[in-house]
Parts: C-alpha cells; structure tokens; sequence
C-alpha cells in the first residue's frame, strides 16, 4: 500500500529491498505507468555502494561493517559516475545519514537516478529500504530534493507499520 502511494504521488517506481551478503537484493517493485521507467526482477542482486537504497542501508552501518564488505565486495565501476573511492564513498555516506536519504546519480545504469530511505526493525536497526528510480530526465536536481523527504516519509511509515523505530541520532 506505501508502495503504491509511492509510486502514484511522485510517478515513479517504487522498489522495495535488503540487504545479504555484501548485496542489496531487490524484493518488490511497483511500477511507475511511465513507458520509460526502471526494472528490477524480484530476487535482482546488486553491488550496495552503487544503489540508492544499498547506499542508504550502508550509511546505518558501523564504519567498520563497510570496510569489511569492502574488503570482500570491492568498489566495482558501472558508469564514469560509480563511486570508487572509499574515501569519497564515506564522504557520501556522510550525506546520506545527514539528509536521511540517498541518491544514486546515475551510478550503476547511465541515465538513471534513484532516491532511497531506510526501513527500521524494533531495535532501531536498517533492515530494508524503500525507493524510487528513474530515468534522469525526470530525475532533475529539483525533482530529486522533493523525492528525498517523500521516499524518507514513506520509509518512516513502513517503519512504524512493523512496529521499528528509527534510531537515535
């Protein structure tokens, strides 16, 4: 139902996804009625620093929970946007945890932009996170700072709906 309200209050698609392994693996997607929109099959595994809501799942963890999925998953570069660096990585992570929601611009597919949020367990654990992506020509600099407390809101909701709580700042 949040997914649907997601999708139908910014007309783009709304993804729902997890986290195992190093990966961001998607597990729901409502699609946006836009003939130019983005896919991801349930079950689509993806590299977490270059997905909105793998970034956003990242920037909750312990600095040194990333280092070591780091360590195993690498910065693998997708487009001249990935970010490969784990310094600037970091520095985006930064960001995010400051503004409570990510921004993939254009980093794993050219021409895509997503925007993303957590999902909190009861313990004020990042356990999922909602999002919504499209095609960069609907995803301008504008358009992207009023997704972001949209899709921060929608998560926030999906968090209180399972009885999770944000954590303490």
């Amino acid at each position: 139902k949040i997914m649907r309200g997601l999708m139908e209050e910014t007309g783009e698609t709304a993804n729902l996804a997890i986290t195992d392994g190093g990966d961001v693996i998607f597990i729901s997607q409502v699609e946006s009625h836009n003939p130019i929109r983005a896919f991801f099959r349930p079950g689509t595994r993806g590299h977490l620093h270059a997905s909105g809501i793998g970034k956003a799942l990242l920037a909750d963890m312990a600095r040194k929970d990333v280092e070591k999925i780091l360590q195993k998953t690498g910065l693998a570069e997708f487009t001249g946007k990935t970010i490969t660096s784990s310094s600037a990585l970091f520095d985006d992570l930064d960001k995010t945890k400051k503004r409570g929601w990510s921004f993939d611009d254009e980093e794993r597919y050219s021409g895509m932009r997503c925007v993303a949020a957590s999902i909190y367990n009861s313990f004020g654990e990042a356990i999922a996170g909602i999002s919504v992506s499209g095609p960069t020509v609907r995803f301008d600099d504008n358009k992207v700072a009023e997704l972001g407390p949209r899709v921060l809101k929608a998560a926030a909701k999906v968090t209180k709906m399972i009885g999770g709580k944000p954590p303490m700042v």
